[in-house]
């Protein structure tokens, strides 16, 4: 008579023949005695085709099959099938075993105890190669490797919602982006919460926009995003949105990336911009006063050649401190050199103390130029229009990041003011003023001075 839940001898045949006609592996059966002992009661005939020896030659010799096993598996293997036969649970491992032809292969071995009424346990068990299939895994794993390094040196984060559910998941790229801690939860308010308040119209815009698609679409935009520990970064988010056959959002999945260096670029390159078009702005009103003061002072082409071109030069030879300089800070001791040279450096005296002064690069041609007239002036009626006559320019005390000298005749004719404004001063209110420049002058009878102050970088 047959016992319930057991399985008779039919049964078992019908299973074995069906493991291997169906080609599944090589069904097997192993006896343990209460004395330890075991061996091998039945063993299929796909034995050959899986271990590389029969299965009567394994029946007749069990440690021929256990001695397959790789020696590092075989503890792993005895301890589980201990604790199976101890609770009669099922077993189910995986080994590698090396066939008789050498060749290492894995096997997934499942079991299933079934105690005996004089105390040995029968395994009912099955032998499954799975080498092709962990070789597969392995090379799955090695290209999602590869594909996450790729991924990680672009700085993508990735991320779904899945919008019935209610669930958000982020990659832990996606959180070091948005400064949330590795493993913690995440949700769309918690999203929403992190996005800058003047970019939240913009975001659900964006999101509706695609959702409303006939299957939905996609969409692409930048906005900020307010960390937890109050820094704020730029975030390029590009996202797919799929809807039912109802238009209902189903599932969102996106990616996102820090664009904040690119973003500071931008706005470097474009107040770079405003400050080219700033400064051409101020050139061509220099040259346009320039031009038209030199025009009225002058009564023929050649002196208005003359003075004009000097004048131009003045500007043209600071600039080149600055080009050189690379938009760095220019010093002021090389724009007064260039400034002065055509009128004989020999009668100059400057101060050594203005060697660690410098100028910002958007005020030095403009100073040149005002040095420069200062010259010119000096040469046609201050100390210079006099073989005895000398120009100090010395440093002067100044405060709040600004610096100052003094420019100072002596030896000329006795100066006095003129009667109205000269190139200098309109000089003044073209160039200097605007950038924070300021320039007085006395018109002493002893000798012409002026002092000139100026936000200045020192070294």
């Amino acid at each position: 008579m047959d016992v319930p839940g057991e399985i008779t001898g039919a049964e078992d045949a019908i299973v074995r023949s069906g493991a291997d006609a169906t080609a599944l592996g090589m069904p097997f059966v192993i006896e343990s005695k209460p004395d330890g002992s075991r061996r091998i009661v039945f063993a299929g005939p796909r034995s050959l085709g899986v271990n590389g020896v029969t299965g009567s030659a394994i029946m007749a010799d069990a440690q021929l099959f256990f001695d397959m096993i790789l020696p590092e598996h075989r503890a792993a293997l005895d301890a589980a099938l201990a604790r199976a036969q101890a609770s009669l649970e099922p077993v189910d491992v995986e080994v590698a075993m090396r066939r008789a032809d050498g060749e290492v292969r894995w096997h997934r071995i499942a079991s299933l105890p079934r105690r005996q009424p004089d105390g040995s346990v029968m395994w009912d068990s099955l032998q499954v190669d799975v080498t092709d299939r962990r070789e597969m895994a392995a090379a799955l794993r090695e290209q999602r490797r590869r594909l996450e390094m790729a991924v990680d040196a672009t700085g993508l984060g990735f991320w779904e919602w899945d919008v019935s559910a209610g669930r958000l998941q982020w990659s832990d790229r996606n959180r070091q982006l948005f400064g949330v801690a590795p493993g913690a939860e995440v949700s769309v308010e918690r999203y929403l919460e992190l996005v800058h308040p003047e970019d939240l119209p913009k975001v659900a815009a964006a999101y509706e926009a695609a959702r409303s698609q006939p299957q939905g679409g996609d969409y692409s935009l930048e906005h900020r995003v307010v960390r937890p520990d109050g820094v704020t970064v730029w975030i390029q988010s590009t996202a797919r949105v799929s809807t039912d056959d109802e238009g209902q959002a189903r599932l969102v999945v996106g990616a996102s990336l820090d664009i904040t260096a690119r973003k500071a670029v931008e706005e470097r390159r474009g107040l770079l911009m405003g400050e080219l078009a700033h400064r051409a702005k101020n050139g061509i009103a220099v040259m346009m006063a320039m031009v038209a003061q030199t025009a009225r002072s002058q009564t023929t082409v050649e002196g208005l050649e003359e003075v004009l071109m000097a004048r131009l030069k003045a500007m043209a030879d600071s600039q080149d401190l600055v080009t050189a300089a690379g938009g760095r800070p220019v010093s002021l001791t090389e724009v007064i050199g260039k400034a002065v040279a055509p009128f004989d450096q020999g009668r100059f005296d400057v101060d050594t103390d203005l060697g660690g002064v410098t100028l910002r690069g958007d005020m030095a041609s403009g100073m040149g130029l005002l040095i420069h007239e200062m010259a010119t002036n000096a040469m046609k009626y201050g100390a210079l229009s006099n073989p005895a006559g000398r120009v100090t320019i010395a440093l002067e005390p100044a405060y709040g990041g600004r610096s100052a000298f003094r420019w100072r005749e002596r030896g000329g004719p006795q100066v006095a003011p003129p009667p109205g404004s000269g190139f200098g001063t309109r000089l003044l209110n073209q160039v200097l003023r605007p950038q924070g420049g300021e320039v007085k002058f006395d018109f002493d009878p002893l000798g012409f001075h002026a002092r000139v102050e100026f936000p200045t970088v020192r070294q």
